[in-house]
């Protein structure tokens, strides 16, 4: 699981079957620190009621896992699964 912040909507015109009702998401993940550690990502955004939004730090997977709530499966490669209201970080630990 990775944590990311939304930097905008994506739109698609044509969706497959299982994707009509989803929103995907621009992400640019981040460490503790809130700085940006490598290149932005789309990914379907599988919280309830879809409510993230710009500026929202969120919590991703991304890979096998991030299909695995879907039956049938749907080809999808990263999904939001948790909007993150705060974490604490011990760098010392």
């Amino acid at each position: 699981m990775f944590l990311a912040r939304v930097i905008g909507n994506v739109e698609a015109r044509i969706r497959l079957p299982g994707f009509e009702a989803r929103t995907f998401l621009l992400l640019q993940p981040i460490d503790f620190e809130q700085k940006p550690i490598r290149w932005a990502t789309i990914a379907l955004d599988c919280t309830p009621g879809g409510g993230a939004g710009v500026g929202t730090i969120v919590a991703y997977v991304e890979g096998r896992e991030a299909a695995n709530p879907f039956n049938p499966a749907i080809p999808v490669d990263a999904c939001v699964t948790a909007i993150v209201d705060a974490w604490e970080y011990d760098a010392s630990a």
